[in-house]
C-alpha cells in the first residue's frame, strides 16, 4: 500500500444478481484515495459512481452485491483493514468513526417523526458515548455546517432543504471521521445553497483533516472543491488525475467531452457528447466509450484499454497513448 494512500482499492466490482447471472455495473476498479483529499468521482448518470460509493461503505443490498476485489483502509493508529473481509459487528464498528456515508438524496433521508437532536444522538451513543457526549458532539458539528443549535429541536419538515443536508452533513462528520463519501451531494439545490454547501465540506476538510471522496455527475462542482478527479464511464475508471490536469488537458475523449459541455462565458455554444451512456445489460466489447468516441479506431472496438499511467498521478484507459507500442492482448 503505498504511503500516502488512506484507501487502496484494488479489483473492485459490484453487480446486479439475476436469476441466472451477475450484471457488472463496477468493473474491476483500482483507485487510490489520499489522506487530506477532496476526489472527485465524476461520469453521467448510470456509469456506476454511486454503485462505488455504496461498494465502498459495503452498503449494497440485493438485487446489488459485491463481487470482488480489495479495499484496504489505514486507520489514525497506522493499523490497515481490509473492508471486504471485516464481519458486519466490526464494519458497524467501522463506519461514522472512521468511514461515513452522506447518502444520494439524503435531503430525504431524515426520519419525519423524530427530532433532529434523537437523530444525530442516537448514532453516537450507539457507538459508546454518553448523552451529554453525544449532544455535545452534535452542537459541535452542527456549529461546523453553520446552522443554528435550536435546529436540534425541529422536525425535518420544519427544515429548508439546504438545512435538512446540512443536518445530514453534520451527523455524518459528528464522530471526526478520517473519510468521508458524499453521493451527490448538492443535487436539487439551488445554486446559491449548492455553492454554501460546497465551501462548507471544504472547511470541514480543512478543519477536521479529513478525506473526502465526493460522487458527482456536475464538472462543474467538481472544479469548484476537487483536489483530484476520476472520471468513470460504464462501470470503469476512464481517466484519473489533479483537478489542473484533467481540466487544463483532458486526455480521454470521453473527459474532454464532458469538459466541452461546460458553459464558460454567456452566451457561449456548448457541444454536448454524441449518443448515450451504455447499460450494464449491454456494455459494448472493447472500449466501452467507442461507440460514442470521435476518435475511434480498429483496436477499440475489439480491445479493452488498461488504466495506465502517462505522469505523475496521471492516469488514462484508452488506447490512443498505447498505438504506438506493440499490443499484447
Amino acid at each position: 500500500m503505498s504511503g500516502s494512500a488512506l484507501l487502496e482499492i484494488r479489483g473492485l466490482s459490484a453487480g446486479l444478481q439475476g436469476r441466472r447471472s451477475i450484471t457488472q455495473v463496477v468493473s474491476g476498479v483500482n483507485l487510490d484515495v489520499h489522506g487530506g483529499e477532496i476526489l472527485g468521482v465524476v461520469g453521467e448518470s448510470g456509469c456506476g459512481k454511486s454503485t462505488l460509493a455504496a461498494a465502498i461503505m459495503r452498503l449494497l443490498v440485493l438485487p446489488q452485491v459485491l463481487q470482488s476485489g480489495t479495499m484496504t483502509m489505514r486507520l489514525e493508529d497506522g493499523k490497515t483493514v481490509e473492508l471486504m473481509e471485516l464481519p458486519d459487528n466490526e464494519l458497524r464498528h467501522l463506519r461514522w468513526r472512521h468511514l461515513s456515508y452522506i447518502p444520494q438524496g439524503s435531503m430525504n433521508s431524515l426520519n419525519p417523526v423524530l427530532r433532529v437532536e434523537r437523530q444525530m444522538t442516537d448514532t453516537l451513543i450507539q457507538h459508546g458515548l454518553s448523552k451529554k457526549e453525544a449532544l455535545d458532539r452534535s452542537i459541535a458539528a452542527l456549529e461546523l455546517v453553520n446552522l443554528d443549535t435550536k435546529v436540534l429541536q425541529s422536525y425535518p419538515h420544519e427544515l429548508s432543504g439546504g438545512m435538512r443536508q446540512r443536518v445530514i452533513i453534520a451527523s455524518a462528520v459528528s464522530m471526526r471521521p478520517a473519510l468521508i463519501v458524499a453521493d451527490e451531494l448538492t443535487t436539487a439545490l439551488d445554486v446559491v445553497t449548492q455553492r454554501q454547501i460546497l465551501q462548507e465540506l471544504a472547511a470541514i476538510r480543512d478543519e477536521l483533516g479529513a478525506t473526502i471522496i465526493l460522487i458527482t455527475h456536475d464538472m462543474g462542482v467538481v472544479a469548484q472543491i476537487a483536489d483530484r478527479v476520476a472520471v468513470m464511464y460504464a462501470g470503469k475508471i476512464a481517466e484519473l488525475g489533479t483537478v489542473n490536469d484533467i481540466f487544463e488537458d483532458p486526455q480521454h475523449p470521453y473527459a474532454r467531452g464532458l469538459i466541452g459541455s461546460i458553459p464558460r462565458e454567456s452566451g457561449q455554444r456548448v457541444e454536448g457528447l454524441q449518443g448515450e451512456a451504455p447499460s450494464p445489460w449491454n456494455y459494448p466489447t472493447g472500449c466501452r466509450f467507442h461507440p460514442r468516441c470521435p476518435e475511434v479506431f480498429e483496436r477499440c472496438n475489439q480491445h479493452t484499454p488498461t488504466l495506465q499511467q502517462r505522469a505523475m498521478d496521471r492516469w488514462v484507459a484508452c488506447h490512443l497513448y498505447d498505438a504506438e507500442t506493440e499490443f499484447d492482448g
